[in-house]
């Protein structure tokens, strides 16, 4: 009988969807190091944002990124606190499991795979919902 290694059932799964996102995620930081400059300094603009004058949950995901691969985490999460957030739980996720499933004895079995990823969504909708109260209520505009 096949032995589970994990609690939640998902994780074999997430796992490989994991390394296919670290290994598509290579080229975007490589493309960052090159042109990071252009991208943030107005080569990109957010669609939602320019027709109808809201921020949407992904806006300041670029330059999140930028200065998250730049090695400035605090900017990275005033700018969307999403992208360092993923990227966090990315990383332990993918070294737990590897030394789950390598070990057998390191790691932690129970890791909250999709608690976590419910907490980035909560992460994601609630820098929305705080961005455009600033904005809509306050004139504040955050980006």
């Amino acid at each position: 009988m096949n032995e589970r290694l994990f609690k939640d059932d998902l994780t074999d799964t997430w796992f490989k969807l994991g390394i296919v996102f670290g290994i598509l995620t290579i080229p975007a930081i490589v493309l960052f190091y090159v042109l990071g400059d252009y991208l943030i300094d107005g080569g990109m603009k957010c669609a939602v944002y320019s027709i109808i004058h809201l921020y949407c949950p992904g806006c300041g995901g670029t330059r999140s990124f930028y200065h998250m691969i730049h090695g400035h985490l605090l900017k990275s999460i005033l700018m969307n606190p999403f992208v360092p957030y993923t990227y966090a739980d990315y990383l332990v996720f993918m070294i737990n499991t590897i030394l789950v499933k390598t070990t057998k004895k390191l790691g932690f079995q129970g890791f909250p795979v999709t608690v976590t990823i419910l907490v980035g969504i909560g992460i994601l909708l609630g820098q929305w919902v705080l961005r455009n109260i600033l904005l809509l209520a306050f004139h504040i505009t955050c980006l």
